[in-house]
């Protein structure tokens, strides 16, 4: 039986996690800027999914030996910090315009936009972690179908995360018409979301208290 009152708790603060920037929504909103708001949307689909897959891993408590195992722990920030360098690197070398980048975009598959949508979210292992902690607090852990509340409340955060991500690719491509304009700006733009990701990249890491 589903606690209304904490489906309602979790669903509103899920609301105001998703809508806070991050990795995904960064991801999402330079896919829209550079290759158009097709692009940006396929890579909203692809990084709420990497939300969804950590939240079946949670339901079936393999999250659990991620969060108990240093070495796959390190392994996974390893690949996601080296991803987040990678794609601050790429941007910070585009020279092309933003015109040159709708036409890669239109010819690029669309299971490659997701692909690379999905590893944004899928290897960061703070994901993992973050669904363990978070989720079981709007859970009784005693109750038989603890797994399959856990799952659904995952499939929640996954259409809410999925819908913000969205929001943003819309936004994006509203901020695109602009700097297709104004060439300088955009360049500048590269460096900065390109300098951003390599942050990220470095922040992942740099070593931490767990």
């Amino acid at each position: 039986m589903i606690d209304i009152q904490n489906l309602i708790l979790f669903s509103t603060a899920s609301l105001a996690l998703v809508l806070m920037p991050g990795p995904n929504t960064l991801y999402v909103m330079t896919r829209g800027i550079t290759q158009g708001r097709k692009a940006a949307m396929i890579s909203a689909l692809g990084a709420s999914s990497g939300d969804l897959l950590y939240a079946l891993f949670a339901a079936l408590g393999l999250v659990i030996i991620l969060q108990q195992s240093a070495t796959l722990y390190g392994i996974i920030k390893a690949c996601g910090a080296i991803y987040l360098l990678f794609i601050g690197i790429q941007t910070i070398r585009n020279k092309e315009t933003i015109a040159k980048d709708v036409e890669h975009a239109e010819a690029e598959a669309a299971s490659s936009l997701f692909i690379k949508g999905f590893l944004t979210s899928a290897l960061n292992p703070k994901t993992a972690i973050f669904f363990v902690s978070f989720l079981p607090q709007f859970i009784d852990a005693k109750s038989n179908s603890a797994a399959a509340t856990m799952l659904l409340y995952g499939f929640i955060f996954f259409l809410l995360g999925l819908m913000a991500l969205i929001l943003y690719a819309q936004a994006s491509s509203f901020l695109r018409q602009w700097l297709t304009s104004r060439q300088k700006v955009e360049q500048y733009f590269r460096w900065i979301i390109g300098s951003i990701f390599v942050g990220l990249g470095i922040r992942l890491i740099l070593p931490e208290d767990r």
